[in-house]
């Protein structure tokens, strides 16, 4: 007849819901939405814990078992909080495309003094940067691509399961890849600004050369900030929506080699 004992169920279960909660709770401690520094801790801290509550059952069978000694059992909580800090970083590096993107904008506006505290990335930020780091944070929870990120963390089990060794150099070649990529979406995003800023001082130094007693800058900054304003609300929507497909194929691409 087969016995069961309460205490090695408990402690399965106990040590199965901190594997879970140590790679789950690194994930949304950095991801765009959740893992702000505006959302309070105790709120992030329930919210994991409701995830791995609810994904203990499901996840039981794919997480390995208690092991004997100490250290064992630190490597892999250790090992798991790694790849939730991998990914999170990952997902993060993607909003870096946006801040390019607006610290350009800003730049060939005449508003990179302008600045504010930027609350998607919790520091101060040009007023373009703010801007389209929080309506990139909007999207996110508007197209449903939240929802997209917490299953891709689920599925983060099929592509590093749990107890698995870290790949150290696969890990920063991929880190280094996202952050070039983010940043040359960035500048892609901000093209249209660099063009207009490109023709608009080559026109501006051919004329202060016609008119050297002109203070052309004073007289041109208005129509600078003006102009790149109008053109800020042009092309917004294209900037947000190539820059949230770019996010959804990244998102969806990072473990499909």
């Amino acid at each position: 007849m087969h016995t069961w004992s309460i205490d090695a169920f408990f402690s399965g279960h106990v040590f199965a819901f901190m594997l879970l909660l140590a790679r789950l709770g690194c994930v949304i401690m950095l991801l765009p939405g959740f893992g702000e520094t505006y959302v309070p801790p105790r709120t992030r801290m329930t919210f994991a814990c409701l995830i791995c509550f609810l994904l203990l059952e499901p996840m039981l069978n794919r997480l390995p078992p208690m092991p004997a000694s100490v250290a064992e059992m630190a490597r892999l909580v250790v090992f798991e909080a790694v790849i939730g800090i991998f990914f999170g970083t990952l997902v993060r590096l993607l909003l870096t495309a946006l801040e390019s993107a607006g610290m350009l904008v800003g730049m060939q506006t005449g508003l990179s003094s302008a600045t504010m505290m930027n609350p998607a990335l919790a520091t101060q930020s040009q007023l373009p940067s703010a801007f389209l780091s929080v309506a990139g944070l909007v999207l996110i929870f508007v197209t449903g691509l939240d929802h997209f990120l917490i299953r891709t963390t689920v599925h983060l089990y099929d592509a590093f399961p749990a107890g698995s060794d870290i790949v150290t150099g696969d890990f920063a070649q991929t880190m280094i890849h996202v952050a070039n990529k983010s940043f040359i979406v960035g500048i892609e995003l901000a093209a249209p600004f660099l063009i207009v800023g490109l023709m608009m001082y080559a026109a501006m130094g051919i004329v202060q050369r016609l008119l050297p007693s002109i203070q052309l800058f004073l007289i041109m900054l208005p129509i600078q900030i003006w102009g790149g304003l109008t053109l800020l609300m042009l092309a917004v929507a294209g900037i947000l929506t190539v820059w949230l497909e770019y996010f959804d194929k990244s998102i969806g691409t990072f473990f499909q080699g």
